[in-house]
């Protein structure tokens, strides 16, 4: 039984290796399509999610969050507009932990439940880069996109699979690396209970270098 798990968890490994490297290819069939017509460029890029999700609803404002950190990465394009805007488009393989608690008045007991949940999020955002002798700072605004492909310890009715938002940050590249900071506002409830809302914020701090 013991071996039978190992290898569930393998497959479901090899399962998400296979979807990244599908979307870092599109990337680079994009990048290679746009070359001549723009200035790209495109990377790899990792980080840590500190998370600020917000529980609200009926039910859900009597529950407890407690405040966790967690880690992304991806793929990173950058593709010059005009002037100093920039398009930067990102695939992201991202972890969420989180635990929440609170009190069961049928059961006459205090429960507490982690929740870990992996998305692909597809940030997209437009920069404004000033440019500098040596380092490069930008500010910047956009949206993202996320797809819950494992949902531990959670239940399908529980947790939606989609999630979206905006976000801003900041940033500054030097060298061919890119420091960023970023928020995310997330604008959907996640949650599939009636009286619980459930929505994904969190801050991101990252590091991203281009190699191409």
């Amino acid at each position: 039984m013991e071996k039978s798990l190992h290898l569930c968890d393998f497959k479901i490994l090899i399962t998400k290796f296979c979807i990244m490297k599908k979307f870092i290819f599109l990337l680079l069939i994009l990048a290679v399509s746009l070359e001549a017509k723009a200035q790209f460029k495109l990377g790899i890029k990792g980080g840590w999610d500190f998370e600020n999700f917000d529980i609200g609803g009926s039910m859900g404002s009597q529950l407890k969050k407690d405040k966790s950190t967690s880690w992304n990465l991806g793929a990173v394009a950058q593709m010059h507009l005009a002037g100093n805007l920039y398009l930067q488009p990102e695939v992201l393989y991202s972890t969420q932990n989180n635990t929440i608690s609170g009190y069961s008045v049928n059961n006459q007991q205090n429960l507490k439940k982690k929740h870990k949940v992996s998305y692909f999020q597809v940030p997209v955002s437009l920069l404004y880069k000033f440019d500098l002798l040596v380092v490069n700072p930008y500010v910047s605004c956009g949206a993202y996109f996320g797809y819950a492909i494992d949902r531990n310890n959670v239940s399908k009715n529980e947790i939606k699979k989609t999630d979206w938002g905006v976000r801003v940050g900041a940033g500054v590249e030097f060298l061919g690396f890119q420091v960023s900071a970023n928020y995310n506002w997330a604008l959907k409830n996640i949650s599939d209970v009636s009286d619980i809302k459930w929505k994904n914020n969190k801050f991101n701090v990252s590091v991203a270098f281009f190699i191409l």
